[in-house]
C-alpha cells in the first residue's frame, strides 16, 4: 500500500470517453505507466498575509510526495521586477475556484479538484487506473514543444479531456508576510496551459482538450503535440507539465487522473 503524507479530502469518481479523436495522432507514442497520481493544490495570492507562512508546509508536501501527487500552486500573477509575470496568472487563479467550486478564500488547499465525493488521494492511488499519460519537452530558445501520449487501461465511456498545465518551480515573486518578504520563491506555480499545434490560439480551453468522445477500448492511445512560450525567467529544468485528465458530465468537469515527473 502506497503511503501518502496528506490528509483526507474529497475524491472524484472516474467516468469518461467516447469516440477516439484520431486527428490528434501527431506524435510518436511514448511509454505510459499504469498508475494513478493525485493532485495536491493550493490557492494563494500576493496580497494574502496568512498565505506567506503557509507556503512552506505546502511546498514540503509537494517535495515529499512528488512521485504520488502533482503539486499545483494557483496564484495571482507575480508582480515587480523580481517576478515572472504570467499572462494567465490571475485568470487561472479565478477559474480554478469557479469551475470546481473551491471557494474564494486564500490560502485554500484542495485535492483532485474535487468537492463532491468523500475520499482521499490514497484511495485514488489504489483505485483502478482508467487513463494515464507521459510527455517529453523540447526547448528551442523560448519555444517549447510538448509531445504527449495518453493511454486507456480499461474500456471507458463519456467524454475525456486532457489539460496540459505548465508548472514552473523557483519563481521569485512578492508575497505579503512571508519570511523572505517581499521576495518569495514559489514552487509548482501553474503558469499557463499549452496549446495543441493544430488548434488556433482562440481555441485554448483551460479545462481540457477533447481526447475521447465515445466508447474507447482498453489499450487505446492518443498522441498530441502541444506548444507554449517559455518566459525568460523560467529555467528549462524547472519547467514541468502537469497532465490532468477530466471527465465531463453536462457542463461540469470531474478529476480523473494526473501525471507529471520530477
Amino acid at each position: 500500500m502506497k503511503k501518502l503524507i496528506l490528509v483526507p479530502v474529497l475524491l472524484t469518481m472516474a467516468f469518461a470517453c467516447k469516440k477516439p479523436v484520431s486527428d490528434l495522432e501527431t506524435t510518436p507514442t511514448l511509454d505510459v505507466e499504469e498508475k494513478n497520481m493525485g493532485v495536491w493544490g493550493v490557492r494563494t495570492a500576493t496580497w494574502c498575509g496568512p498565505c506567506g507562512s503557509s507556503l512552506n508546509g505546502t511546498q514540503d508536501i509537494f517535495e515529499q510526495n512528488k512521485h504520488l501527487v502533482v503539486g499545483m500552486a494557483f496564484k495571482d500573477a507575480f508582480i515587480g521586477t523580481e517576478g515572472a509575470q504570467s499572462d494567465w496568472g490571475n485568470h487561472m487563479f479565478d477559474v480554478v475556484a469557479g469551475q470546481f467550486d473551491l471557494g474564494s478564500s486564500v490560502p485554500t488547499t484542495f485535492q483532485n479538484f474535487n468537492t463532491g465525493t468523500p475520499g482521499t488521494i490514497a484511495e485514488h492511488l489504489a483505485a483502478e487506473v482508467v487513463v494515464n499519460g507521459n510527455y517529453e519537452i523540447d526547448f528551442n530558445g523560448n519555444d517549447m514543444v510538448i509531445r504527449t501520449t495518453t493511454k486507456f487501461f480499461t474500456n471507458y465511456e463519456e467524454q475525456v479531456f486532457l489539460v496540459p498545465f505548465i508548472i514552473v518551480d523557483d519563481l521569485v515573486g512578492y508575497q505579503t508576510s512571508h519570511p523572505e518578504s517581499p521576495n518569495t520563491v514559489h514552487k509548482r506555480y501553474v503558469a499557463d496551459v499549452a496549446l495543441p499545434v493544430n488548434k488556433a490560439s482562440e481555441d485554448k480551453n483551460e479545462w481540457g482538450y477533447l481526447i475521447s468522445d465515445r466508447f474507447v477500448k482498453e489499450g487505446h492511445t492518443v498522441n498530441m503535440t502541444f506548444k507554449a512560450t517559455k518566459k525568460s525567467q523560467w529555467a528549462n529544468q524547472n519547467v514541468k507539465i502537469g497532465m490532468v485528465y477530466f471527465r465531463k458530465i453536462g457542463n461540469q468537469f470531474f478529476f480523473l487522473n494526473a501525471f507529471s515527473k520530477y
